[in-house]
């Protein structure tokens, strides 16, 4: 196998996949070693780099994508407006594939821009002393969120994320486990808030496709859904891949919905019963903090006993393969041999235990209000699809972390140097912040200066980074809240206004009832000087609060 480094900005590892794919002329994946093989997705919003391998390659294949984009485009730069950058590179020949489950984790290093923090804008009338005054206080107050994050961690939420960008998914994944495909594709394919009118357009014209046709005539029906199906192919987007297979599957075998779904590709089906089953843990997350707190075990908890690597003959980072739990009793308890952070909760699933006290119980009561139960997930007919459950970790402590302070001018400058800066010896225009030797020499130089945090660390595989930043910031992590912060000024200046100065955001929550598409106004309070998102049913503010 030919591995090498893929470097990619604003671009998903599915689509930098196709096109490595494209350039090497790649055979389909499973058909003679073909396909690009990795550890794990990284997300489109960001710079990432990962090891891919192919089977039987050279280099030569794939160094065609370095040539896409000029020699100084790239460096995570905001001023590129969003465009993509793929490279490749450090290519060596190795025996075994890169493939799904080998992942160890994941480093993150994440810039925060424009930090405000309220007790730093009091006023003081020497403005060289203001100006100390607010970096000093920004910087203190940094540095004992850092070390609050490092000694309490946090709940081990899956991130908004994983229910999609319309936060619809584990809609689907009901829907498949109810054995209706015909409601499954009409959610994939229904009317999305916030698309771009080609797209909506294009949905609506499906949803009327069988307008004035006579729905008794079977004939007709097939020939008008065909019909619709091939006009709106023409116009979906490139990256609108689930909507184009049942599309395609129905263009050939109208009002046959159960083929038109498994057109879809088999981690894109997953990914839709993956989805019900964070929600269901989110929720049974949420209710273990609530009645078992965040700080200790409790009789009936479930801990991890067993968890072999692969290269001990486990499953890896996925699956029950290696895997081994215990119910607690109340000696257990009492022996303080397990700590929270051993404690996990179950996906739901046919091969999972489930824990022996309330939380156990919730599982049942979340299935039937959504008309299911346990067994469901064992009628499932299709064999691609493993619905065996898997443990998960209630509390995540990131470890490595890393954190630096940063003065800066331009509010659309890098201050991270990436892999592409390196290389093209970039260099950053700020000053460091991180020791207060800084803020004493450079008082003239740093007035009027935005400030800025890179934190890095180090998060075990399927945490998100998104829910760490929230516990960290004490503020949503939805788009529609971080769109509307300023770069420059006061960064929440804008939210101020809404609602007659009172700061006034949407949070998409994700504890109980509130795991995706549910949002609410939810009014700041000021604590100890510092804005903290009043919350009065999240449980991290409850347990785990960092501020």
């Amino acid at each position: 196998y030919l591995r090498f480094v893929l470097y990619k900005e604003n671009m998903d590892t599915g689509t930098a996949a196709k096109d490595i794919s494209y350039a090497a002329r790649l055979p389909p994946k499973g058909r003679g070693g073909g396909g690009v093989g990795y550890a794990g997705m990284k997300d489109k919003r960001g710079v990432t780099s990962q090891f891919c391998t192919i089977y039987r390659k050279t280099p030569d294949v794939v160094l065609s994508l370095n040539n896409r984009n000029k020699e100084n485009f790239g460096g995570g730069n905001t001023k590129t407006n969003g465009l993509s950058v793929i490279k490749v590179g450090d290519f060596s020949y190795v025996d075994s594939d890169v493939r799904l489950g080998q992942l160890s984790g994941n480093r993150f290093d994440i810039l925060l821009r424009n930090v405000c923090v309220d007790d730093a804008n009091d006023p003081v009338d020497d403005m060289h002393l203001f100006e100390k005054k607010r970096l000093q206080i920004t910087r203190d107050h940094l540095i004992a969120t850092c070390s609050a994050m490092k000694e309490n961690g946090f709940i081990n939420y899956f991130g908004m994320q994983r229910f999609g960008k319309f936060h619809d998914t584990h809609e689907v994944g009901i829907a498949i486990l109810k054995g209706d495909f015909e409601k499954a594709c009409d959610i994939i394919l229904r009317v999305k808030e916030g698309e771009h009118d080609r797209q909506t357009e294009s949905r609506k014209q499906w949803e009327s496709r069988f307008n004035g046709i006579d729905m008794t005539d079977q004939s007709a029906v097939k020939q008008a859904e065909a019909k619709c199906a091939r006009n709106v192919l023409k116009n979906l987007g490139r990256f609108m891949t689930c909507e184009m297979s049942i599309l395609n599957g129905l263009s050939r075998r109208p009002r046959d919905h159960k083929n038109a779904f498994q057109c879809i590709g088999k981690n894109f089906r997953s990914m839709f019963l993956h989805a019900y089953q964070s929600l269901l843990w989110n929720k049974a997350v949420s209710h273990r903090i609530k009645t078992g707190g965040s700080k200790n075990v409790i009789v009936g908890d479930l801990v991890l006993v067993e968890n072999k690597s692969e290269s001990e003959g486990g499953g890896g980072t996925s699956g029950l393969k290696g895997k081994s739990v215990k119910v607690l009793t109340e000696d257990d308890v009492k022996s303080n041999k397990y700590s929270i952070t051993d404690v996990v909760l179950s996906l739901v699933g046919t091969k999972v235990e489930y824990p022996n006290n309330s939380t156990g119980e919730l599982y049942d009561t979340l299935l039937a209000e959504n008309g299911l139960t346990k067994a469901d997930f064992k009628k499932m007919n299709d064999r691609e699809l493993s619905l065996c459950g898997d443990y998960r970790k209630i509390i995540c402590k990131p470890t490595d972390i890393e954190f630096e302070i940063k003065a800066y001018k331009d509010p659309l400058q890098p201050l991270i140097k990436t892999d592409l800066m390196r290389v093209h010896k970039v260099e950053l225009d700020c000053i460091d912040l991180t020791s207060n030797s800084e803020i004493t020499e450079d008082g003239n130089e740093l007035s009027r200066s935005l400030i800025g945090m890179i934190i890095g660390f180090t998060l075990p595989p399927s945490t998100y980074a998104t829910v760490a930043l929230r516990e960290l910031m004490r503020r949503p992590t939805s788009s529609e809240y971080q769109s509307s912060l300023q770069l420059e000024g006061h960064c929440e200046a804008t939210l101020s206004e809404k609602k007659e100065g009172a700061s006034v955001v949407k949070e998409e929550h994700v504890e109980p009832d509130k795991a995706v598409g549910d949002s609410e106004a939810t009014p700041f309070e000021k604590k100890k000087g510092i804005s903290v998102v009043k919350d009065e049913e999240s449980n991290e503010a409850a347990e785990m609060n960092v501020s």
